[in-house]
Protein backbone atom coordinates (compact mmCIF):
# COMPACT_ATOMS: atom_id res chain seq x y z
CA UNK A 1 0.00 0.00 0.00
CA UNK A 2 2.84 2.41 0.79
CA UNK A 3 4.53 1.77 -2.57
CA UNK A 4 1.23 2.60 -4.31
CA UNK A 5 0.93 5.86 -2.38
CA UNK A 6 4.53 6.80 -3.22
CA UNK A 7 3.98 5.88 -6.86
CA UNK A 8 0.89 8.08 -7.06
CA UNK A 9 2.83 10.94 -5.45
CA UNK A 10 5.68 10.54 -7.95
CA UNK A 11 3.39 10.41 -10.98
CA UNK A 12 1.24 13.29 -9.73
CA UNK A 13 4.39 15.34 -9.14
CA UNK A 14 5.68 14.55 -12.63
CA UNK A 15 2.28 15.30 -14.18
CA UNK A 16 2.07 18.58 -12.27
CA UNK A 17 5.56 19.59 -13.43
CA UNK A 18 4.61 18.78 -16.98
CA UNK A 19 1.40 20.83 -16.88
CA UNK A 20 2.94 23.78 -15.08
CA UNK A 21 5.92 23.69 -17.41
CA UNK A 22 3.65 23.80 -20.44
CA UNK A 23 1.72 26.74 -19.01
CA UNK A 24 4.96 28.55 -18.13
CA UNK A 25 6.36 27.86 -21.58
CA UNK A 26 3.18 29.21 -23.20
CA UNK A 27 2.57 32.26 -20.99
CA UNK A 28 6.06 33.56 -20.25
CA UNK A 29 8.48 35.31 -22.55
CA UNK A 30 12.19 35.05 -23.36
CA UNK A 31 14.35 33.45 -20.66
CA UNK A 32 11.42 32.41 -18.49
CA UNK A 33 10.18 30.25 -21.34
CA UNK A 34 13.30 28.13 -20.95
CA UNK A 35 12.25 27.48 -17.35
CA UNK A 36 8.95 26.07 -18.63
CA UNK A 37 10.77 23.81 -21.07
CA UNK A 38 13.04 22.62 -18.26
CA UNK A 39 10.00 21.81 -16.09
CA UNK A 40 8.46 19.77 -18.92
CA UNK A 41 11.71 17.86 -19.50
CA UNK A 42 12.18 17.13 -15.80
CA UNK A 43 8.56 15.97 -15.44
CA UNK A 44 8.96 13.62 -18.39
CA UNK A 45 12.29 12.32 -17.07
CA UNK A 46 10.83 11.59 -13.64
CA UNK A 47 7.82 9.75 -15.07
CA UNK A 48 9.94 7.84 -17.58
CA UNK A 49 12.56 6.80 -15.04
CA UNK A 50 9.94 5.65 -12.55
CA UNK A 51 8.04 3.75 -15.24
CA UNK A 52 11.33 2.12 -16.31
CA UNK A 53 11.84 0.74 -12.80
CA UNK A 54 8.58 -1.19 -13.06
CA UNK A 55 8.94 -2.36 -16.66
CA UNK A 56 10.35 -5.46 -18.31
CA UNK A 57 13.43 -3.40 -19.19
CA UNK A 58 14.23 -3.23 -15.46
CA UNK A 59 14.25 -7.04 -15.43
CA UNK A 60 16.71 -7.05 -18.33
CA UNK A 61 18.90 -4.41 -16.70
CA UNK A 62 18.75 -5.31 -13.00
CA UNK A 63 17.52 -8.92 -13.11
CA UNK A 64 14.31 -8.05 -11.26
CA UNK A 65 11.56 -5.48 -11.01
CA UNK A 66 12.53 -2.58 -8.76
CA UNK A 67 8.91 -1.44 -8.38
CA UNK A 68 6.32 -4.21 -8.32
CA UNK A 69 3.01 -2.43 -8.87
CA UNK A 70 0.61 -2.07 -11.79
CA UNK A 71 2.11 1.16 -13.19
CA UNK A 72 -0.47 1.88 -15.93
CA UNK A 73 -3.25 1.68 -13.33
CA UNK A 74 -1.29 3.86 -10.93
CA UNK A 75 -0.58 6.43 -13.64
CA UNK A 76 -4.29 6.60 -14.38
CA UNK A 77 -5.07 6.91 -10.67
CA UNK A 78 -2.50 9.70 -10.28
CA UNK A 79 -3.96 11.64 -13.20
CA UNK A 80 -7.53 11.14 -11.98
CA UNK A 81 -6.59 12.24 -8.45
CA UNK A 82 -4.74 15.27 -9.80
CA UNK A 83 -7.66 16.24 -12.00
CA UNK A 84 -10.05 15.69 -9.11
CA UNK A 85 -8.07 17.91 -6.76
CA UNK A 86 -7.58 20.59 -9.40
CA UNK A 87 -11.26 20.42 -10.35
CA UNK A 88 -12.41 20.68 -6.74
CA UNK A 89 -10.12 23.60 -5.99
CA UNK A 90 -11.15 25.28 -9.24
CA UNK A 91 -14.84 24.95 -8.41
CA UNK A 92 -14.26 26.29 -4.91
CA UNK A 93 -12.28 29.22 -6.34
CA UNK A 94 -14.98 30.00 -8.89
CA UNK A 95 -17.64 29.90 -6.20
CA UNK A 96 -15.56 32.24 -4.03
CA UNK A 97 -15.07 34.68 -6.90
CA UNK A 98 -18.76 34.58 -7.76
CA UNK A 99 -19.82 35.19 -4.17
CA UNK A 100 -17.31 38.00 -3.70
CA UNK A 101 -18.35 39.54 -7.05
CA UNK A 102 -14.73 39.62 -8.14
CA UNK A 103 -15.30 37.47 -11.19
CA UNK A 104 -14.35 39.61 -14.16
CA UNK A 105 -14.95 38.78 -17.79
CA UNK A 106 -11.99 36.64 -18.88
CA UNK A 107 -9.67 38.03 -21.51
CA UNK A 108 -9.01 36.27 -24.81
CA UNK A 109 -5.64 35.09 -23.50
CA UNK A 110 -7.21 33.62 -20.35
CA UNK A 111 -9.84 31.79 -22.41
CA UNK A 112 -7.11 30.36 -24.64
CA UNK A 113 -5.14 29.25 -21.58
CA UNK A 114 -8.15 27.43 -20.12
CA UNK A 115 -8.87 25.78 -23.48
CA UNK A 116 -5.22 24.75 -23.78
CA UNK A 117 -5.19 23.22 -20.31
CA UNK A 118 -8.44 21.39 -20.99
CA UNK A 119 -7.04 19.91 -24.21
CA UNK A 120 -3.78 18.89 -22.50
CA UNK A 121 -5.67 17.21 -19.66
CA UNK A 122 -7.96 15.45 -22.11
CA UNK A 123 -5.01 14.12 -24.12
CA UNK A 124 -3.25 12.94 -20.96
CA UNK A 125 -6.40 11.20 -19.78
CA UNK A 126 -6.93 9.61 -23.18
CA UNK A 127 -3.35 8.34 -23.32
CA UNK A 128 -3.68 6.94 -19.83
CA UNK A 129 -6.88 5.14 -20.75
CA UNK A 130 -5.13 3.60 -23.75
CA UNK A 131 -2.23 2.53 -21.51
CA UNK A 132 -4.63 0.94 -19.04
CA UNK A 133 -6.40 -0.95 -21.84
CA UNK A 134 -3.09 -2.17 -23.24
CA UNK A 135 -1.82 -3.09 -19.76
Amino acid sequence: MLIELLSIIVFTFAFGLLLLGLVTWWVEEDRRRAFGVAMVVVGLLIATAYAFLGSRFAIQTFGRLIITVDLPRLMMTAIVYTLGVMGGLGLAGLLFLWVSRSFLKPTSRERKMVLFLAVVLFVALLLSLIAVQLG
